[in-house]
């Protein structure tokens, strides 16, 4: 009887960590910095700025305005980040509303963060 090499079975540990590997789930990206919150250019609309902060150029930023009654849409805005991951958005929502954002990269969505508009 024939022992396998210490290289096949190495080659065989490696194969059984790999395959482990790709069913353990990600973790998840972390939620991006809350913007700054300016006036908008009607009082039915705020400005949301973000300086260079953790998206990533080209990330797709999503805002949705959780409060009841916000038309449906009128709920939803957005942007993309340029390369050091700054955003700017003018987004439907008034002093006390509920804004929620995440951005999303390779198909991937980061935890949300909450704000609301003084």
């Amino acid at each position: 009887m024939r022992l396998p090499s210490l290289a096949a079975k190495g080659l065989a540990v490696w194969a059984g960590a790999s395959a482990l590997a790709c069913l353990s789930p990600t973790l998840p990206l972390p939620p991006p910095l809350a913007p700054t919150v300016s006036a908008g250019p009607d009082a039915d609309h705020v400005t949301l700025t973000a300086a260079c902060n953790p998206p990533e150029g080209g990330a797709v930023i999503v805002i949705i305005n959780t409060t009841s009654g916000v038309p449906m849409d009128r709920a939803v805005g957005g942007a993309l980040t340029n390369s050091c991951g700054a955003w700017d958005a003018v987004v439907y929502a008034h002093s006390g509303d509920q804004l929620s954002i995440t951005y999303e990269v390779n198909g991937q969505t980061s935890l949300p963060t909450s704000i609301s508009p003084p």
